[in-house]
């Protein structure tokens, strides 16, 4: 029991552990993200052609199911709304239009990222040379902020994994305690009713009045919130975790261009018949042979960074456009499924939209933190002594200054900066939306 209390609330980095993946905030991404195919598999390359084969089919096989879950997801859905559409409220087909889009979003990702071999790249190079696990020894303040942003991600991924099961455990015993409470477990308690469930699909066989079909479709759609919010919470958390390793790489190089060497060489001289002296810092030669390798290993640390960053972007640029897409259209759906303000409707939505819109306010504000970060790099490296510094290293200074211009953001299909500023457009555009819809 104290073993298991350590390992989920134990949030110091442990010294003994020598590779990252044995940390317990990624152990329990591994488990997560292993159930819908999403964390990184080991290289083949180094296996037999049989070994190598049976990877290939047991990999293919994996995928077939995920794409089979989900258009059964999608198609069931949407049979569902065309047949009961004439006999539905506003407000129920509101509840089956937001389990769609979920659906949708959720198949965006499956074709987005596991079907493409760079997510698994990208993912590799995070968790085998990225994490800062690897750069701890190199400075007292990189061992800082390696412990400072492992407390960070595991108490993010404890956070996110209890909304997550919370959640979902929230939506599917909704529904369960409103049919106890009407009495429809009791026998004869269906008279002129039917039961409620959490999703509804059209089934090939009758779940709305058959007791034992509705047991069978309430198990199918525990089993579904789970994978979904697994797509949905689990991924996000992937990805955020990711980005803080990513602001601690900027953290750290902002710190060794601010903790840059001083001359140590000062020259004093005063002028005649005044009481004024003029003093100037030069380097020595071995010093600026010194600055040299030191500006070196910076412009090739940023460059690293950027280089990683770009991959984000191009692996999970898509990924990201669905999923603002996907709050542009539900967020007013969810806000007028919580206008009922019936305690039922309360109970139900209210939850699942305080999480989504936390999700994409946590999301954006994440991503933020290397844009706010990286916008400081101009500043520091213009704050470099190169007025110091030979002709050379002035050179070198000036072609750092070029390349840290821009602050970095990771964008979503290359057309908008993932941050505060596209989350505030679609809090506003959503609720605009919610207020039209009302008031027709």
């Amino acid at each position: 029991m104290a073993g298991l209390l350590d390992f989920f609330f134990n949030y110091e980095a442990n010294e003994a552990i020598t590779i990252p993946t044995n940390y317990p905030y990624l152990i329990i991404m591994r488990i997560l993200l292993s159930v819908i195919k999403c964390w990184p598999t080991k290289t083949t390359e180094n296996l037999e052609a049989g070994a190598k084969l049976k990877a290939k089919v047991w990999e293919m096989i994996q995928n077939v199911l995920h794409l089979a879950f989900c258009v059964l997801t999608i198609a069931g859905t949407a049979t569902y709304v065309m047949i009961h559409k004439k006999t539905m409220s506003f407000f129920e087909l509101g509840h089956l239009y937001i389990t769609l889009m979920i659906s949708c979003v959720v198949f965006s990702r499956l074709v987005t990222l596991c079907f493409k071999e760079e997510y698994q790249v990208v993912a590799n190079e995070f968790l085998t040379k990225i994490h800062l696990f690897y750069y701890k020894e190199n400075s007292e303040f990189s061992m800082q902020t390696h412990k400072q942003i492992h407390r960070i991600s595991h108490l993010f991924t404890l956070y996110i994994t209890g909304q997550m099961l919370g959640g979902l455990s929230l939506f599917n015993l909704t529904p369960m305690y409103n049919n106890y409470s009407a009495g429809k477990y009791r026998k004869g308690g269906l008279k002129n009713s039917t039961f409620e469930h959490s999703l509804y699909y059209s089934y090939p066989f009758n779940v709305s009045t058959d007791v034992r079909g509705y047991i069978f479709s309430n198990i199918l759609h525990w089993f579904f919130s789970y994978i979904v919010s697994t797509w949905f919470c689990t991924l996000d958390l992937f990805l955020s975790v990711i980005v803080f390793h990513v602001w601690g790489h900027f953290k750290i190089l902002l710190h060794d261009i601010d903790n840059f060497p001083k001359p140590s060489n000062t020259v004093s001289f005063r002028l005649e018949k005044t009481n004024v002296t003029i003093s100037n810092e030069n380097y020595s030669k071995d010093e600026l042979e010194q600055l040299s390798e030191k500006l070196k290993k910076c412009i090739d640390y940023h460059r690293e960074i950027i280089s990683f960053t770009h991959k984000l972007s191009k692996v999970f640029g898509p990924m990201l456009f669905a999923y603002y897409g996907f709050h542009q259209a539900s967020g007013c759906l969810l806000l007028l499924e919580c206008s009922q303000m019936t305690p039922e409707a309360l109970v139900r939505y209210l939850p699942l939209t305080l999480t989504l819109f936390q999700q994409l306010i946590q999301l954006s504000i994440v991503f933020e933190l290397v844009g706010t970060v990286s916008s400081k790099l101009n500043d520091a490296v213009y704050g470099l002594p190169w007025e110091d510094m030979d002709i050379k290293n002035r050179k070198t200074v000036a072609f750092f200054l070029l390349n840290v211009q821009e602050p970095i953001h990771v964008k979503a299909c290359g057309l908008a900066d993932v941050g505060v500023t596209s989350m505030t457009k679609i809090l506003k555009t959503s609720m605009s939306f919610f207020t039209f819809l009302r008031s027709m």
